[in-house]
């Protein structure tokens, strides 16, 4: 311990502490377990060893998918340096949310021997899965890993990742606190795995306010139980707000595709999304991945070398760092987006109006999304292919409608415990581990958003940057072709429509 702490601040060696270590990642496939894999395995090279838990997903075994995995524009520094460091990292198959994760014995034996620090970044995030799926895999999920934690031979730390949304059904100031539900989590649990669902939405109706959607409530069960399971480990969570790309780390500007951020900036950016129903002055809270992944980094270290109440809460926000408002963000991805055209554009992405008036964009939508998305489905059908662009803005509609809550409200947390991490870090490292926000520059960061999806999306592009233009260009005049065409239709049944009324009254 002595070597690690330097005695002016109490400052310690981040790299220094994971050596030796083992540490068990879940999530490791997700945007922020990525990111917290890469910079473990690039900065902190004295680790001995990182499980990653992964199942197979759409006929793709572990393995492929721990390949897929470095195989990924990230680690395309790691690559060229050192492959061999791949090999501190060991898959283990199994399933988050079943009994043990459904590892295998020796996986199992392993883990529990080897391992002494755990990352719980796997969740579902989704808006539109039911409650019981989601309390099963986010709620249960953390159950299962307090097991395993309390299984282990020596258990440091666990870090899990949450959301800054896990209380935004309050209204005031989110503090770092864990808020307690009017019952047991577990209560919530025993409901779903019981069948019981008159009992699941009795209890659920009675805590209040009510959160805005299933996500967000199964983070606040999940955090609720670490409380009440795991009073015995060392417990960090961390809260990240929305994540956006890498800011410097090993590949600045790198996203990914299931990123909230990005599948916004491609919505944007493709012309796709012409219309965003929000307040344009509602600032935006984004933090960079590489950020949120030195904070699990440091957030682990303090709680194993220096005693502090648990569970450790990190409200990893940017609040009072910058103000940076929804409506700015829009207008600079489309500046950027016409500088930087991107591959396999729907529209041209000169304009997204943003709003909050609901009459207001119901017409725009109509205009901006429905009127062009009809043009476009008859012409598929008259090329004998099947109609689909008016089906995907009905889906659409329903994603905005659940992102509206968030996009047209803003929040404020206490920082206190994320701002402390950086000064926990030695001089020598704070350019390695930093979480310092505040020397982030907002526009510069945010004009790097557009660039950043070649990561993801240019390499199935082959054209020039010269031919990506010439392409935006036929796209746009193809756009407003068809808004004519289709205009002047809706104008010749609305004339055809007045005679027959006009013709009708003369007879009477």
């Amino acid at each position: 311990m002595s070597e690690l702490v330097e005695n002016k601040n109490d400052s310690v060696s981040i790299s220094k502490f994971y050596d030796g270590k083992s540490i068990f990642i879940t999530g490791a496939a997700g945007f922020v377990g990525v990111v917290l894999l890469e910079i473990l395995l690039r900065c902190c090279g004295g680790i001995k060893s990182i499980y990653i838990l992964l199942r197979e997903k759409k006929g793709v075994s572990p393995q492929e998918r721990k390949e897929e995995i470095f195989n990924r524009s990230l680690f395309r520094q790691l690559r060229g340096e050192d492959r061999k460091v791949f090999d501190k990292v060991h898959v283990v198959a199994g399933d988050l949310s079943l009994t043990d994760m459904d590892m295998s014995r020796d996986d199992l034996k392993r883990v529990t021997e080897e391992v002494t620090i755990v990352f719980h970044c796997a969740a579902s995030v989704s808006f539109f899965k039911p409650l019981q799926y989601l309390l099963l895999h986010n709620a249960g999920g953390v159950n299962n890993i307090i097991s395993l934690c309390k299984k282990l031979k020596r258990c440091e730390v666990l870090v899990y990742t949450s959301t800054a949304y896990s209380n935004c059904n309050r209204k005031l100031k989110i503090e770092e606190r864990v808020y307690r539900l009017p019952y047991e989590a577990q209560r919530f649990i025993d409901a779903v795995d019981n069948g019981k669902e008159e009992l699941l939405q009795q209890i659920v109706s009675e805590c209040q306010p009510l959160w805005p959607n299933h996500y967000s409530f199964s983070k606040c069960i999940a955090e609720n139980l670490l409380i009440e399971k795991a009073s015995d480990i060392p417990t960090a969570i961390i809260r990240p707000s929305l994540i956006g790309p890498i800011w410097k780390g090993a590949l600045p500007g790198y996203i990914e595709e299931n990123s909230s951020l990005s599948q916004l900036l491609i919505a944007i950016s493709k012309g796709f999304l012409k219309v965003l129903p929000a307040h344009p002055k509602v600032c935006l809270d984004f933090i960079p991945a590489d950020i949120v992944a030195n904070a699990h980094v440091i957030a682990a270290c303090r709680l194993a070398t220096q005693s502090h109440p648990s569970p450790f809460v990190v409200n990893c926000s940017s609040h009072g760092s910058y103000e940076y408002r929804i409506g700015e963000h829009i207008h600079v991805i489309t500046e950027n987006s016409m500088k930087n055209t991107i591959p396999h554009i729907f529209r041209y992405s000169n304009k997204c109006w943003v709003d909050n008036h609901p009459v207001k964009t119901k017409l725009l939508s109509l205009f901006e999304h429905y009127i062009p998305a009809v043009g476009l489905d008859l012409m598929l059908l008259l090329q004998g292919k099947r109609p689909r662009l008016v089906s995907l803005y009905r889906f659409l509609d329903r994603v905005v409608k659940i992102s509206t809550y968030f996009i047209c409200n803003s929040w404020t947390y206490e920082v206190g415990n994320f701002w402390s991490l950086q000064r926990m870090v030695n001089n020598k490292e704070k350019e390695v581990f930093y979480t310092d926000i505040k020397t982030l520059d907002v526009w510069d960061y945010v004009g790097s958003f557009v660039s950043g999806a070649p990561f993801y999306d240019w390499k199935f592009d082959k054209k020039s940057k010269e031919e990506r233009i010439k392409s935006s260009r036929r796209v746009y005049f193809y756009s407003v072709f068809i808004q004519v065409i289709v205009i002047f239709f809706l104008c010749w049944l609305l004339f055809k429509a007045f005679l027959l009324l006009a013709q009708s009254t003369f007879i009477c």
